[in-house]
């Protein structure tokens, strides 16, 4: 296998751990309805909003894998069950812009546009607020979902396994 083949592969299991948490985030007691609602308050498109969080996230989360195999690691599709939301949630809030979006393979259309999304909200001043929102709600997600299971350091595998 190819290194671009690799990238492409560590991105595409970031983005299905982003489905997989956000729906388990969605089974969550009244968790959908309130995302819905922040939406409609903030004027934003549920379904626009629901790709951004999702993009967010599997940024997050692909930012977390690349440091971990710049440190020498070996990325197995493992890795990523063994990250813990809140390292996720503070990378989605506290990292800089620019660092989410670098090391990114050559995507497909459709995961290009959404990152594009991404990029526009994050470069484009009159959308920082929106950018910020969203981010919070993905951070928001992952602290209820690490609340709603009995590990007592939970990573990924306990909130979406």
């Amino acid at each position: 296998m190819t290194e671009e083949a690799d990238a492409v592969d560590i991105w595409s299991d970031c983005s299905a751990w982003s489905r997989r948490i956000l729906a388990a985030a969605d089974r969550l007691s009244g968790y959908r309805h309130v995302r819905q609602r922040r939406f409609e308050d903030w004027w934003v498109h549920p379904d626009s909003a629901d790709v951004v969080v999702r993009t967010l996230l599997a940024l997050s989360i692909h930012s977390l894998v690349l440091d971990a195999v710049a440190q020498g690691q070996p990325y197995t599709p493992e890795m990523i069950g063994r990250l813990r939301p809140a390292d996720i949630g503070n990378v989605v809030t506290k990292r800089p812009d620019h660092e989410l979006l670098a090391g990114l393979p050559a995507l497909g259309e459709v995961d290009q546009l959404h990152v594009d999304v991404v990029r526009i909200l994050t470069y484009d001043s009159a959308s920082a607020l929106t950018a910020a929102r969203l981010r919070a709600l993905v951070h928001s997600a992952l602290h209820q979902l690490a609340k709603s299971v009995s590990a007592e350091d939970p990573v990924c595998d306990d909130i979406a396994g």
